[in-house]
């Protein structure tokens, strides 16, 4: 049994044309899209379930996160200067991200005075 590839585009590796390479791009540019809007619902996520301000950035998790990384990227032949860059500034804009909707969600208390 075969697999079928979840692209339309051409392999990389079988493109002919800059047209065709540019549909690729395009392509995994769509899918990274939503790929990221989903991960971005996972931070809406943690800022509703986190408990205090403090628990939004998590070192150790931070690292976890691009160990991670840095293995898929290994196995999938992903280059790590490519990698770690792209994943480090996502980790900080989305933990920029999850400290406003925390903070949207936990409005401070108005002073009284």
């Amino acid at each position: 049994m075969s697999e079928q590839s979840p692209f339309a585009a051409p392999a990389p590796e079988t493109c002919l044309t800059m047209a065709e390479v540019r549909a690729g791009v395009d392509e995994v540019d769509r899918l990274l899209v939503g790929l990221l809007a989903r991960r971005q619902g996972y931070m809406d996520a943690a800022a509703r379930i986190k408990p205090d301000r403090e628990a939004v950035r998590d070192e150790a998790r931070i690292q976890q996160v691009l160990d991670n990384v840095q293995a898929q990227a290994w196995e999938q032949g992903l280059a790590w200067p490519i990698a770690e860059p792209v994943w480090r500034l996502l980790i900080e804009r989305c933990i920029a991200y999850e400290l406003e909707q925390f903070e949207r969600l936990r409005p401070a208390p108005e002073t009284q005075g």
